[in-house]
């Protein structure tokens, strides 16, 4: 008995120390949330202030009124702008026309009547136009109040071409491209194809590659021999044949592979070099056959065709192409 009554004397200091500690503790934690509670909010925690307090202040609805109005002032302005007649287009300036007249121009790049300045798209009528087929290049400038300007670059005839020979004359620029019905052949190139229906415009009847050569052997030939070249045919074969102005013909053959077509210079060769032995001025002259440039043939009205100073062992002239493709 006497035991236990010394053991609680000898524990009760150690008890009021434990309180104060307790105290303490609670004094520092109280003081610690006051702290935070005066702090200002995380973020993501702004829910724990009042929303009456973060709520913006309202906007009176005379305000919200007027800017309505304003809005539909606005809007009524632009539709008025953009149907109405004060930016309507009143003139179309087109300038580098030539074969177009300026209503199909005005027309393909949608420049129509009632069509307001503001509302024409430079690209959108410039790729109308592009898509033309005589047009090659083409700028469109709308300018206030109501003009629109217009230029365009269009493809130059090189040729003209014909199906069968009594065909329609069109026009083919350098691309080889039909351009349109010929009102007049003049200076260019005649090209006669195969017989048959009339291309569209817009066909590709030659390859571009051949075309711009048989302009050039047309603008050559008279400083080459001293002839001038009335025309092309092109058969249905793919022979070759120059129509010349006095009335004979050359046959170059078969030019439809890039190694045929490659074979014309040497041909055009052979035509120069047997031009000290052959007239090309005489009326008895009727075709010089250069489809093998090493053994060019020339074929006379009056008697039977003969090589020019043939070579030694050299094979028989080739005699006149048939209609017969190879």
């Amino acid at each position: 008995m006497r035991s236990a009554v010394t053991s609680v004397v000898w524990d009760r200091p150690q008890y009021e120390v434990e309180t104060r500690l307790r105290r303490r503790r609670s004094l520092f934690g109280a003081r610690r949330r006051r702290e935070l509670e005066q702090a200002e909010p995380l973020k993501g925690q702004v829910w724990t202030r009042s929303e009456q307090g973060l709520r913006e202040p309202g906007v009176p609805w005379a305000w919200r009124g007027f800017a309505a109005a304003a809005a539909v002032v606005e809007c009524a302005l632009l539709a008025w702008l953009w149907f109405g007649p004060a930016l309507s287009v009143q003139s179309v300036l087109i300038d580098g026309s030539q074969h177009m007249t300026r209503a199909q121009i005005a027309r393909a790049a949608g420049l129509t009547g009632g069509t307001s300045v503001i509302s024409v798209d430079e690209k959108s009528a410039r790729q109308h136009l592009l898509n033309q087929t005589w047009v090659r290049t083409a700028s469109v400038s709308p300018q206030l109040p109501g003009t629109v300007v217009v230029r365009v670059s269009e493809w130059q005839p090189i040729a003209g071409y014909h199906a069968g020979k009594g065909g329609k004359l069109f026009f083919l620029s350098d691309q080889a491209v039909v351009l349109g019905l010929a009102t007049t052949e003049g200076t260019l190139v005649d090209v006669q194809g195969p017989a048959g229906a009339d291309p569209r415009v817009g066909d590709h009847p030659l390859d571009a590659q051949l075309l711009t050569a048989l302009v050039n052997i047309q603008r050559g030939l008279p400083a080459l021999i001293g002839q001038e070249a009335a025309g092309f045919v092109f058969d249905s074969c793919g022979d070759l044949t120059l129509v010349a102005k006095r009335g004979w013909k050359v046959y170059f053959g078969r030019v439809l592979t890039p190694e045929e077509f490659s074979t014309l210079r040497d041909k055009l060769s052979a035509l120069k070099a047997i031009a000290g032995q052959v007239n090309y001025n005489s009326a008895d002259l009727e075709y010089v056959n250069v489809m093998n440039p090493a053994e060019a043939a020339v074929g006379f009205k009056s008697r039977e065709p003969a090589v020019p100073s043939p070579a030694p062992g050299a094979p028989a002239p080739t005699p006149t192409p048939g209609v017969v493709c190879r």
